[in-house]
């Protein structure tokens, strides 16, 4: 009877298993199990609903019978943010968000702890099968605003006040390190100010909006915490 491995879910063979036939299982273990652990870049398109579990199937399988074991993932189309359960094991993972609106959560099992991958970003992740640790981040790309937005953690913005002074929201519910970029795209800051609204946070230490009024402002927020809040890295 085939035993598997709990990782990987590779197929083992028993003492006295398969004999003078274990070469297929072999190769198989080769050619879709380890290559796709190591070097399978799988594109899985989430443009349905809000939730997408990964497949986990034991032994040789299809990248599609088999998503938790790519060693590479990137969503696309996500239509709205989006849930993607992973199975609750050890493993490392290269993820791309490739969404230019929508946040990709990276869940484990059905309410385990999750990771939340902005638009447009790359992460190498490394799970326990308890908890994500994040190794390395790619940012994602500049975007350009020029009406009301809700920034996400780790947005760098383009504010264009060209058209009239707009508020850009801060991110709700953002962890100690998370940041915020802005540059004033056209210079009119000081004609039409940009309002950075606190949603509810403070900005350096205070419980009020921050309005920007210098021609071509250029800094970043990052959050402290609760105590202070956003805090200015540059003036």
């Amino acid at each position: 009877m085939a035993t598997y491995s709990c990782r990987l879910q590779i197929e083992l063979i028993g003492v006295g298993d398969q004999a003078n036939a274990w070469g297929t299982t072999k190769n198989n273990n080769f050619s879709q199990s380890l290559e796709q652990s190591i070097a399978g870049v799988y594109t899985k398109n989430i443009s349905s609903g809000t939730t997408t579990v990964l497949t986990d199937t034991n032994g040789p399988a299809t990248q599609a019978d088999n998503e938790n074991r790519q060693a590479a993932i990137i969503f696309t189309n996500a239509a709205a943010n989006h849930i993607v359960q992973f199975t609750a094991k050890e493993k490392l993972y290269f993820l791309r968000n490739a969404a230019t609106a929508y946040t990709v959560t990276a869940r484990l099992g059905a309410s385990g702890n999750t990771y939340v991958i902005n638009p447009q970003t790359s992460v190498f992740l490394a799970t326990d099968g308890t908890n994500w640790y994040e190794l390395q981040t790619s940012g994602g790309t500049w975007v350009t605003k020029t009406t009301t937005y809700t920034a996400l953690s780790g947005d760098k913005i383009f504010a264009n006040t060209t058209g009239g002074a707009f508020t850009i929201t801060l991110p709700a519910a953002p962890a100690t390190g998370d940041e915020v970029r802005f540059v004033d795209l056209a210079s009119t800051f000081d004609t039409n100010n940009l309002t950075i609204g606190r949603n509810s946070l403070k900005i350096n230490g205070a419980t009020a909006d921050l309005t920007v009024a210098t021609e071509d402002a250029a800094f970043s927020l990052v959050y402290s915490g609760a105590t202070y809040g956003w805090k200015l890295t540059e003036k």
